[in-house]
């Protein structure tokens, strides 16, 4: 039987792991590379490129190289990130049928499905090579926020690349999957994954081979991505220091210089200092290039994306409080994605969560030898009983060393505009409170960060003999405080007046006490409790190694059961423009449930029930994932007939929704129609065309 491949589906780079005679391995290429990078570049010729061909096109045919959509797929022509992007990226964004987000270059337009699936075909044609047989299943992973219509289009790019999609699965569970099962009767462990465009924080309970999924946060807006645009800011404000030229105007020098911003991030993660030259960005009154170099160290490269990576401790705030966890009751903290190689990354993780953690598994490999392991048991031969034991081992290869985490650098001295008096930065505790009983370990803030609903005590200068943060001239010395789990990323909750039946455009009426649901949960929803006892001042930082390994537990007898959780909220809308929660964000998956609803005018013979993804009671402040139109109905007065909505959500975390009239027993036979995704068949057939009619570029032997 073909085997199975994992496929981590990265915005940077794309890796593709087997399970092959009992041992997880990632598979390379020709020249020896596991690392392909997601990059396609449209050749005049009508081919594609794809990997590093592509990536050194970026160089000289910006407008027809397209990267970093996994950000965009499966989001709509008119969403912030979508309209954000449209300023940033050299290549042309356009809308497409349906509200999808479309690519136009030279002279066509692609769905990003389209764009993912010239990436799948080239990791399939390596899986292929290097196999020597046909690839065809495979499990595909994803950010574990990624919305419905993000996980069904990166299904569909999976099938435009002729892949048989097993299972959609989160980054952080096949992580937790690779590390493999629990090395005591019981162990909390969170997976912290900082990739190279989204971040996720995942909190599972792990019992012998049983892998549950507590809570889920991220932000598919957050990666080592937004670190390069900030050095590649540094950069054009330099060269247009030096030389008068604005890069930052320039979509393609700008592109150039995220590439040289990624490489200097990359030397910087291993050097205390790094100088970046080019002769070929800014070019000269007599036609020859200008030479021009850039230097920085790791302090202020530190400095730079300090408030970026704090940002991400917000969102562990969230996963923590979900999941009724405080730090102090997790065993491990698992370092996952390429973004977290940064020495700085792993100290601040190490301060957050007051424990080492442990890099002992390839971080950019990770993911992939963990989705190829639930690969290999998918696509098991049925004949195989469940009771065979199944724990591979990982491949040499893919075992690091541990990342060395150094001190912070020493102070340094940044070209900052110093501003004094009135008008000097302050540093904002938005909703702070004071007197309030500090609950995790201590944070540092940078100057200027503000750190929503933070609770603190006191805001007190760190001692001065122990600091080891950055000073900067004009600007205020961070500040050690305490970051209380749950404070930040709260929402205002408001019970909504009692809507009129039929007033605003929705069709339905929730009927809830004719339906009663108990949010799912509830008994994690305790508070996580303090730590007993708090220590000011930052925490000495030990070298980052792979903890001691306990004594093993016998292996399992069965094969891991994973068991997830959704990430958002699912609901309907109903009358005066609400949302009504069927399904409460961080539910076990798979799942359904059921509510009630009434007509909410007279004579109503068709219901449109509109689905929206988000946790605010406002309909419109959510993510639309789509309709379904119930016809047929029997003409009656408002409030009469009862329409029974289901939302069922699949292993792979993809919402079905169904309504069905309480009165005639009809049910709609339409599926969901998902706004901005390209799913019916005429939308596939046509992307398959254009797939066809597009050879990738052969790969070398």
């Amino acid at each position: 039987m073909a085997l199975a491949v994992g496929i981590d589906l990265g915005t940077t780079n794309t890796v593709v792991a087997v399970v092959k005679d009992g041992v997880a391995q990632t598979i390379t290429d020709a020249q020896g590379h596991k690392l392909v990078p997601s990059v396609v570049a449209f050749h005049p010729s009508g081919s594609v490129l794809v990997g590093r061909g592509a990536l050194e096109r970026r160089l000289n045919d910006a407008p027809n190289t397209i990267y970093s959509v996994k950000r965009l797929i499966g989001r709509t022509w008119d969403s912030p990130e979508v309209q954000d992007a449209r300023g940033k990226l050299p290549f042309e964004l356009a809308e497409g049928p349906n509200g999808a987000t479309q690519v136009r270059t030279r002279g066509n337009a692609y769905s990003l499905p389209e764009i993912s699936a010239f990436v799948l075909r080239q990791v399939k044609a390596i899986a292929e090579a290097a196999l020597g047989e046909p690839v065809v299943r495979s499990v595909i992973t994803v950010p574990a926020n990624f919305n419905d219509l993000q996980r069904a289009t990166t299904k569909v790019a999976g099938r435009l690349a002729g892949l048989d999609v097993l299972r959609i699965l989160n980054e952080p569970t096949a992580a937790a999957l690779a590390y493999g099962p629990a090395t005591k009767p019981r162990e909390r462990v969170a997976v912290y994954d900082l990739g190279g465009g989204t971040f996720d924080i995942t909190i599972l309970d792990l019992s012998e081979n049983v892998f549950e999924v507590l809570a889920t946060a991220g932000d598919t807006a957050l990666g080592g991505d937004d670190i390069d645009v900030i050095v590649a800011g540094r950069m054009a404000e330099d060269l247009l220091k030096k030389h008068r030229f604005d890069a930052a105007a320039n979509p393609a020098a700008f592109g150039r210089l995220r590439i040289l911003a990624e490489e200097l991030k990359r030397t910087l993660s291993t050097r205390d200092v790094s100088t970046i030259e080019a002769d070929d960005l800014v070019p000269a009154d007599r036609g020859a290039a200008l030479k021009w170099s850039f230097r920085m160290t790791r302090a202020e490269l530190e400095w730079s994306s300090l408030a970026l990576v704090e940002r991400t401790f917000r969102v562990c705030n969230n996963a923590l409080e979900a999941a009724g966890t405080p730090p102090s009751e997790l065993e491990r903290v698992i370092l996952v994605g390429g973004a977290a190689r940064m020495p700085m990354v792993a100290r601040k993780v190490e301060q957050f969560f007051g424990k080492v953690p442990i890099v002992r598994i390839n971080p950019d490999e990770v993911v992939a030898l963990g989705a190829a392991i639930q690969a290999s048991l998918l696509g098991r031969d049925k004949t195989q009983t469940k009771e065979t034991a199944f724990h591979p081992r990982i491949a040499e290869a893919s075992i690091i060393e541990a990342i060395p985490v150094e001190e912070a650098p020493p102070s340094i001295e940044l070209d900052l505009p110093v501003v004094e008096g009135a008008n000097a930065p302050s540093l904002p505790l938005v909703g702070a409170t004071k007197g309030a009983r500090p609950a995790m370990p201590g944070l540092v803030q940078s100057a200027g960060l503000p750190l929503v609903g933070a609770p603190v005590e006191a805001v007190k200068p760190a001692p001065a003999a122990a600091s080891k943060t950055t000073t900067l001239p004009g600007v205020p010395a961070p500040k050690a405080m305490d970051f209380l789990p749950g404070g930040a990323g709260r929402r205002l909750v408001f019970d909504p007046p009692e809507p009129d039946i039929g007033a605003g455009d929705s069709s339905l009426v929730d009927l809830a006490s004719a339906w009663p649901s108990v949010p799912p949960g509830a008994a994690r929803s305790t508070p996580p409790a303090a730590p007993a006892a708090h220590v000011e001042g930052p925490a000495p930082v030990p070298a980052l190694a792979p903890a001691p390994a306990p004594a093993p537990l016998p292996p399992p007898r069965r094969a891991p059961l994973l068991i997830d959780v959704t990430p958002h909220s699912l609901g309907v809308e109903t009358a005066g423009g609400f949302c009504d929660v069927l399904i409460e964000a961080n539910t076990p998956v798979p799942c359904d449930r059921s509510r009630a609803f009434a007509t909410a005018r007279d004579n109503q013979t068709t219901v449109t029930v509109r689905v929206s993804q988000g946790e605010s009671k406002r309909f419109a402040e959510n993510t639309c994932l789509g309709e379904v139109e119930l016809s047929g109905i029997k003409a009656a007065p408002r409030g009469t007939t009862k329409i029974a909505v289901t939302f069922e959500i699949d292993a792979d975390g993809i919402l079905h929704v169904k309504a069905r009239d309480g009165d005639t027993g009809h049910e709609t036979t339409a599926h969901l129609q998902l706004l901005g995704a390209q799913s019916e068949p005429a939308d596939l057939e046509a992307m398959r065309a254009r797939q066809d009619a597009h050879p990738l570029v052969p790969l070398p032997r």
